[in-house]
């Protein structure tokens, strides 16, 4: 008796295995969903992070950083370099701006940061044996007819259009400017593998601003020991620039380029773990139809509700638990080998599985409860 559940099981293999890759693929896009998710919020917050910067400063009414269109003058950095509490020299013009590189004739995408060399903004290394820095502007003071050599830093995972390495000293073409590329760093890839360009931020306001004077946001850091909050409200005085801590400014990045635009891929999660339910509970319920009248020959020589319930219920958590098992593992080896950054998080894993095997089992009881009306003589009289 104990082995009939496997019994049954075994004879309607076809539909357990069936209901069991139904349940696979739903737990594996849901985990994937999430992951990219995941990878899509730390890729955005990497870059910031690396910076070492803690006060973002952008133009007023712009929405920060790098929620809204933000143009600033330079001039703008002797006044924020001298406010008590933030650390001399470490203020740094920034520009930070979407564009659609040219290589070897075609179009990519990628994103050009300009910085001061040596300040914050960017690294001041390449990763060994690639190449060098780019070459600093020699003015701190903005002269148009002094820019500096069209050299480009990028990163280490960039590829040209058709998939290869762009070899140091090959060329980029940004805004119709041509820049010849002198290093490569580490990687620091944008949302979604988006790559980085580094480049003096003079050469940025000549290939992006058609060399203008202004700057998307201007980064510092705070003395030691010294909070950043009581200095966003000391800058926000100034009435033409505002500022942000560096939790806001994560906290706003990660809204506008993940929390917002995936609001409909949370909504296809709760969907999908509603549709695993759905399909353990509609095929157990096809099933159990299919055997009542097996079910009432059970009940006919003694078997309780409880036992029918739990001859079926057993079969819903062996394939529940096999298809979630099976759908967790699948969703890691995914996330290994998908072209673009996906973690998945293995205290969300254990969280999605959970509730997935949860959701699945209590379709499958609403279903089994339906083997407790059969009429025990349905059996004998050959109704079904």
């Amino acid at each position: 008796m104990p082995q009939i559940f496997i019994k049954d099981l075994y004879y309607r293999r076809t539909r357990a295995v069936m209901t069991t890759v139904g349940i696979v693929v739903l737990i594996t896009l849901i985990l994937l969903l999430g992951g990219i998710m995941n990878g899509m919020k730390i890729q955005v917050q990497q870059y910031i992070l690396s910076t070492g910067a803690n006060l973002w400063i952008s133009a007023e009414g712009s929405g920060g950083a790098f929620t809204g269109f933000s143009l600033l003058v330079p001039e703008y950095l002797v006044f924020i370099d001298h406010t008590s509490g933030i650390k001399r020299n470490s203020v740094s013009p920034l520009i930070f701006a979407q564009s659609r590189p040219v290589i070897d004739g075609k179009a990519t995408k990628a994103i050009v940061v300009g910085y001061q060399l040596e300040k914050l903004g960017g690294p001041r290394q390449t990763l060994p044996n690639e190449g060098r820095m780019f070459s600093p502007s020699q003015y701190a003071d903005y002269r148009p007819e002094d820019l500096p050599p069209a050299e480009v830093v990028i990163d280490e995972k960039m590829r040209a259009p058709n998939g290869k390495k762009i070899p140091i000293g090959g060329k980029i073409y940004i805004g119709g400017k041509e820049l010849k590329v002198v290093g490569r760093t580490q990687s620091l890839m944008f949302v979604l593998d988006t790559p980085l360009l580094f480049m003096d931020w003079r050469t940025a306001q000549d290939v992006l601003l058609k060399n203008s004077l202004h700057v998307n946001m201007m980064i510092a850091a705070t003395e030691t020991n010294q909070p950043a909050e009581p200095l966003v409200d000391l800058l926000d005085q100034n009435g033409m620039i505002e500022a942000k801590t560096l939790a806001q400014t994560l906290d706003s990045i990660t809204e506008t380029y993940v929390d917002e635009p995936m609001k409909a891929v949370q909504f296809l999660r709760v969907m999908l773990w509603l549709s695993a339910g759905l399909i353990v509970t509609m095929i157990t319920y096809v099933t159990t139809l299919e055997k009542t009248r097996e079910i009432g020959t059970l009940k006919a020589i003694g078997a309780s509700n409880s036992y029918v319930v739990m001859l079926i219920l057993k079969q819903v958590i062996l394939i529940s638990l096999f298809g979630v098992v099976l759908g967790v593992s699948l969703a890691f080896l995914a996330a290994a080998v998908a072209p673009i950054f996906v973690k998945v998080n293995l205290l969300e894993a254990i969280i999605v599985a959970a509730i997935s095997f949860v959701v699945c089992c209590s379709g499958g009881y609403l279903a089994a409860r339906k083997a407790l009306d059969v009429d025990p003589m349905i059996a004998f009289r050959g109704e079904l």
